[in-house]
């Protein structure tokens, strides 16, 4: 018996011919397209995305800011004194 849903306008049934071969491929291929997991990466809420991201690299900076003021601090001032430059030069 061929399950004649599975034909397409297209296809001509005969029982001599193709026909019966092409729909048990399509119910095949139907059943199996209705029994298959879909291929797909679950995902949901707070287990990653942006937010993670935005926040790993503002920390980052915040701590790369905060270093660089912490080193500036243990350095000498450098500037020279107007009237001691006077006095070298003069």
């Amino acid at each position: 018996m061929v399950d004649r849903r599975r034909l397409r306008s297209g296809d001509s049934y005969t029982s001599k011919s193709r026909g019966p071969a092409i729909a048990k491929q399509r119910a095949a291929q139907y059943r199996f397209n209705a029994q298959r997991q879909p291929f797909r990466t679950e995902q949901s809420p707070g287990t990653g995305g942006f937010g993670s991201g935005l926040e790993t690299q503002i920390m980052r900076n915040q701590m790369a800011s905060y270093d660089k003021a912490r080193s500036e601090s243990y350095r000498p001032e450098t500037e020279v004194k107007e009237n001691l430059y006077k006095e070298f030069t003069a």
